[in-house]
């Protein structure tokens, strides 16, 4: 997992909540995390006609949706 720098509250307070901004850190912020410990998929994707390096929160649409309509995924121990 990559772990980002906070949220620019500035930005999350003038949009009410909606957007969400924030920097990669490279690769001295990856962390190892067990994979049952995953409640959601995101992705952080460029923010068009941002500043360089400035990504915007992209929640993956259709987990939620799959989980409330039973589809969960069964991961079995290998």
């Amino acid at each position: 997992m990559s772990v980002h720098t906070p949220p620019d509250q500035d930005v999350w307070v003038e949009s009410n909540s909606t957007l969400w901004l924030c920097s990669y850190q490279g690769d001295q912020a990856l962390e190892v995390v067990d994979v049952k410990m995953i409640t959601a998929v995101i992705s952080l994707a460029p923010l068009p006609g941002g500043p360089e390096g400035v990504l915007f929160l992209v929640e993956k649409p259709g987990l939620d949706i799959a989980h409330m309509g039973g589809r969960d995924e069964i991961v079995t121990e290998e």
